[in-house]
């Protein structure tokens, strides 16, 4: 269930995006929850696109409360009931976040907290899918260990980059600035002349600053011999980098056609929730470890407990 929710959330996202690319916010008038004074208003055009990403939330909705329900009757470890709750406020904010979006005619700075709010929820129910699929449930911590401390940090450090970019990226969009450069230099040098110029600059600094740091993460991990999870993960976020960057150019070539905004933004988030998922496995490999090791020690015992 917590893996479905996964999918629906992230289609949710997606989808959001292309209602904004599409200029399709408004498509059911500056109403919530109604659309247009209706429960179901006449889809076509703009109302059809904004009704159902409206629709995908609600389905998205009724979902999390049943996954919320059904780890908390399973007796759940505090950690994973906490983090049920975490949940369900995340989805309230997004609630209450969306109606606002609406009612203010799209203002541009919670159009960008209400995506941050969705990629926390995203994250958090890849932390529930992870804690439940990991055997016993067992997840010992690394700091005993300075090379996982080490990997923990940067991956954390990734993490709140990928926010950054995230957020300013979907400023940007929101405020228009996304042709305030070109797709190399900005006005008519390299230096931004304008406040546009200068959001879209630091924008490109950041995704460089990002880019640069996973590749860095990439070599090192191969190395330094790290485990072979680990690398591959590492090499996969390497790979959605660079098609990052080539859509992000092709974005702004193409005048920030739908398609390729709607795709830049996928790709987007689908980094960022696998870099989280990475952060997870890195903390789960000594536990997996030793339970194989108990596995192979007392294994009567470990079947019994």
């Amino acid at each position: 269930m917590a893996f479905i929710t996964i999918i629906l959330t992230y289609i949710l996202i997606v989808f959001g995006g292309y209602v904004a690319s599409s200029e399709s916010g408004m498509g059911c008038g500056p109403e919530w929850p109604l659309c247009n004074g209706l429960v179901i208003p006449i889809l076509e055009g703009d109302t059809l696109i904004e009704f159902a990403h409206r629709v995908i939330g609600a389905i998205l909705g009724i979902i999390s409360v049943a996954l919320f329900l059904k780890i908390n009757k399973s007796r759940p470890e505090q950690d994973l009931k906490s983090a049920s709750w975490g949940l369900m406020i995340l989805l309230i904010l997004q609630i209450l976040l969306g109606a606002v979006v609406v009612l203010l005619d799209l203002p541009a700075i919670v159009v960008s907290i209400h995506l941050m709010i969705a990629m926390l929820f995203l994250v958090n129910l890849i932390w529930i899918w992870r804690k439940v699929d990991l055997r016993n449930g067992h997840q010992l911590s690394l700091r005993k260990n300075r090379k996982n401390i080490a990997v923990f940090f940067h991956l954390n450090v990734v993490l709140f980059l990928l926010m950054l970019t995230l957020f300013l990226g979907a400023y940007i969009k929101h405020q228009a600035y996304g042709l305030a450069c070109g797709w190399l230099d900005c006005g008519n040098g390299y230096i931004p002349a304008s406040i546009p110029g200068m959001f879209q600059t630091g924008h490109r600094l950041l995704a460089g600053a990002l880019a640069f740091y996973i590749f860095f993460l990439t070599y090192v991990s191969f190395k330094k011999k790290w485990n072979a999870g680990l690398q591959n993960r590492l090499m996969a976020a390497s790979l959605i980098v660079i098609g990052q960057i080539l859509i992000g150019i092709l974005t702004i070539i193409s005048y920030i056609e739908i398609s390729w905004a709607v795709l830049h933004l996928a790709l987007g988030t689908a980094l960022f929730a696998f870099v989280f998922e990475t952060r997870i496995y890195a903390s789960s490999v000594k536990s997996m470890e030793t339970t194989l090791k108990a596995i192979k020690s007392k294994p009567q015992q470990h079947y019994l407990d």
